[in-house]
């Protein structure tokens, strides 16, 4: 069978997986700057810029007078982040309001584009529309990419700021920064008895706030784990908080970007802001991979038993016990703070 399809591709002289990928690479910067650029005709036209740096100025200027950080707005909106979030803000809350907002954005730009040359992407990635939409609003979610990217102990600073970014740290091992992540969480501990007598309404802004993108309590989570557990080699850290974290919003997905940028197909599918769409990116990118190992064992000549969806252990032959190494290579080793971080590898 292996044979014949190898004889196959060798007849028609055309290779389906390079047309597929290179037409993929052309039309991925048109789709980003079309969908990046309907983005923010729509959120100009509805005065959505700069919204999350005014919000989250806002709370921490609330928190510093002594009123509710979480108190809900007349026209429905609120800051719904914990309280660790709060303490970032609190210098800009110091500022006068045009000055904070500019502060704001240019660090959010400045962490995007610092972030798209940390992983060698060309410039047009800046439109990636979840980048995009967290540069235009304000949102740190740009900041925490590029928090997330950066090596040591600082990364921690991302969890800080958004809880869900505790999950790549976890899920990668950087203890260090998860220690920071920990800390900062204590600072802001005298503040979380008013967090949680708000917990109620924040929790409605959330959900007001979402497209119901993630998958989570809908019949898509089995096949989304499975497709995150294929791809635990290939990035998986980076996709579940869009794919399974509740009340997801398209901007989280800026996570991705480490993940997405090798494949167009998901890179495409994680721009929308559809329901679900981040649950069908991972799983369109999971069965992408394993195709693409799927032909490339067919092209060597490997049979199955090389297929990367078997797990296998080598157990030591029979009579010496587990030494140090087998014992390192079962329970698999953690990376360090100062290696780089999963995202520049290829796994």
């Amino acid at each position: 069978m292996e044979s014949d399809l190898r004889r196959i591709g060798d007849a028609t002289g055309l290779h389906w997986g390079f047309v597929v990928d290179r037409v993929g690479r052309l039309l991925l910067p048109v789709w980003f700057i079309v969908a990046s650029g309907l983005t923010l005709w729509q959120f100009a036209g509805h005065g959505f810029l700069a919204i999350d740096a005014r919000l989250y100025r806002e709370a921490a200027g609330q928190l510093l007078s002594g009123g509710d950080p979480w108190a809900v707005h007349p026209d429905g909106t609120a800051f719904a982040g914990p309280p660790p979030t709060l303490l970032f803000y609190l210098p800009f809350a110091l500022l006068p309001e045009p000055v904070a907002v500019i502060a704001i954005m240019g660090a959010g730009l400045t962490a995007a584009v610092w972030a798209v040359r940390r992983l060698g992407l060309p410039a047009w990635w800046l439109c990636f529309p979840p980048l995009f939409e967290a540069v235009i609003v304000g949102n740190p979610d740009a900041l925490i990419l590029a928090l997330l990217l950066a090596r040591g102990p600082i990364a921690g600073l991302a969890a800080g700021l958004k809880v869900y970014a505790l999950i790549p740290l976890v899920l990668a091992r950087r203890w260090t920064a998860v220690a920071v992540a920990l800390l900062v969480a204590l600072a802001s501990l005298p503040l979380l008895p008013a967090f949680l007598a708000s917990l109620g309404s924040v929790s409605g802004v959330l959900e007001r706030g979402t497209a119901h993108l993630s998958a989570w309590g809908t019949w898509l989570v089995v096949p989304t784990v499975l497709a995150l557990v294929m791809l635990r080699r290939r990035g998986a850290e980076w996709l579940v908080v869009p794919a399974l974290w509740p009340a997801t919003q398209r901007h989280y997905a800026a996570m991705s970007l480490p993940a997405v940028r090798r494949s167009p197909i998901g890179a495409a599918l994680m721009s929308l802001s559809l329901p679900l769409a981040p649950a069908v990116a991972v799983i369109a990118m999971a069965v992408e991979a394993w195709w693409r190992d799927r032909r490339d064992r067919l092209r060597s000549g490997r049979s199955d038993e090389d297929d990367p969806l078997v797990v296998r252990v080598d157990r030591p032959p029979a009579g010496r016990g587990l030494e140090a190494g087998d014992e390192a290579t079962l329970l698999g080793r953690g990376r360090d703070d100062d290696a780089d971080p999963p995202a520049v590898e290829d796994g």
